[in-house]
């Protein structure tokens, strides 16, 4: 219990001290990937005056004007009015907001910071460099509801942030940091900006999550279920549940659910991409094989006949779109399987809902993080902490 107490101390000292951290904050720049314009010819333009620069090339576009980009085989081609120069990659940066559309000038998106643009394995790519702060702006309204209590949020905001820190080398290879889809983290510029989540970024601005003076990997899911997944420890987490027994997550519309199988279906998913085999006769059972201590399901068993297969839980939830692998299944009326369970996602790390209703019992931004990532710690991003796996492969190499 001293253990305890003294975290939980930590937590509150940290509390205290946000608003004085925020104005200090480390905030370095991240190369975020926009795939959504891969390969595609973009209109780029700026309410202000702007430049596209690339090596001693530099032309300066007026307020409103609009440039076409379109790969030009291994060059980037960019049309300035009647002006058409060519050049392997591209750096563009206005005094206002970059506004990006394609071609036909539809799905348009504004982005802080400057763009990049380059051909990269034969396909145009498109660099968002822009300050972490500003990006984290674009990201948390598209991973947590902005409704969501501002506490909730706050916590929503430190666990992206460090995230990102940790993952900043992802995309080493493909020249940046993260890229804005699910791989990574949804971004969508400044058209996802909302004023609560903004509020959030803001006020825990420089603030990551680390354990033994490295950042934490902070993972988030949708709904846990009621039972956060294992960590790396041998013992699961605590359910996540209130003094009276309650799921923090239960206000989720879908927390529980049940969807239904043909048989079939689910022995065709357990195989092998053998579908096309004909399928062998006889009696048929499915049974879970085995669980981890927090209840989620491992491997899963079917048998048809003689035959047996054995699938893992993971694979069986991307296979058959299940929300979580926490669940229970049953064979129905011979040749339907139904599965019941909670969640969604795969309940690593912050618990969304379960953050919103710890907010709305009363928990703080720290109680909350504290819960989700037991054994972590606030501290302040430093540029050591951003170069943090640079420095280990340093090390290593000593």
């Amino acid at each position: 219990m001293r253990g305890k107490h003294t975290i939980a101390l930590f937590f509150l000292l940290f509390a205290l001290a946000l608003p004085s951290l925020a104005q200090q904050a480390f905030n370095p720049e991240v190369r975020v990937w926009l795939t959504r314009w891969r390969n595609s010819s973009l209109h780029i333009t700026c309410s202000a005056r702007w430049q596209v620069v690339s090596g001693e090339t530099q032309r300066e576009i007026p307020a409103g004007e609009t440039v076409l980009v379109e790969r030009a085989g291994e060059q980037v081609a960019l049309q300035i009015g009647d002006e058409r120069l060519e050049a392997k990659e591209w750096n563009l940066q206005g005094e206002a907001p970059l506004s990006l559309s394609d071609a036909q000038g539809n799905n348009g998106r504004s982005y802080r910071g400057k763009i990049v643009v380059r051909v990269y394995r034969s396909r145009l790519q498109v660099l968002n460099v822009l300050p972490l702060e500003d990006y984290l702006l674009g990201v948390v309204p598209l991973e947590m509801p902005p409704g969501f209590p501002a506490e909730a949020l706050k916590a929503q905001a430190v666990a992206a942030r460090s995230w990102t820190v940790r993952n900043r080398f992802r995309h080493e290879a493909d020249g940046a940091d993260v890229c804005d889809g699910i791989h990574c983290q949804v971004y969508g510029g400044m058209n996802a900006e909302k004023e609560s989540t903004t509020t959030a970024v803001r006020g825990t601005a420089g603030v990551i999550l680390v354990n033994s003076d490295l950042p934490v990997d902070g993972v988030y899911t949708a709904d846990c279920g009621g039972q956060p997944a294992l960590g790396n420890g041998v013992e699961p987490p605590p359910a996540d549940r209130d003094d009276a027994g309650r799921d923090y997550c239960a206000d989720n519309p879908r927390h529980r659910w049940q969807v239904g199988f043909a048989f079939m279906e689910v022995w065709q998913a357990a195989g092998e991409q053998d579908s096309a085999q004909e399928p062998p006769k006889g009696e048929v059972d499915v049974q879970i094989a085995q669980s981890d201590a927090g209840g989620r399901v491992l491997n899963l068993r079917i048998r048809c006949g003689e035959v047996v297969r054995e699938v893992s839980g993971v694979q069986l939830r991307s296979r058959l779109s299940l929300p979580s692998t926490l669940f229970s299944v049953r064979l129905d009326q011979g040749n339907m399987i139904v599965f019941e369970g909670s969640g969604s996602g795969h309940g690593k790390g912050l618990c969304q809902w379960g953050a919103a209703g710890r907010a709305r019992a009363g928990q703080s931004m720290e109680q909350i993080l504290q819960a989700y990532y037991p054994g972590a710690s606030l501290a302040t991003l430093s540029e050591v902490m951003w170069q943090w796996r640079k420095n280990q492969k340093g090390s290593s190499n000593r």
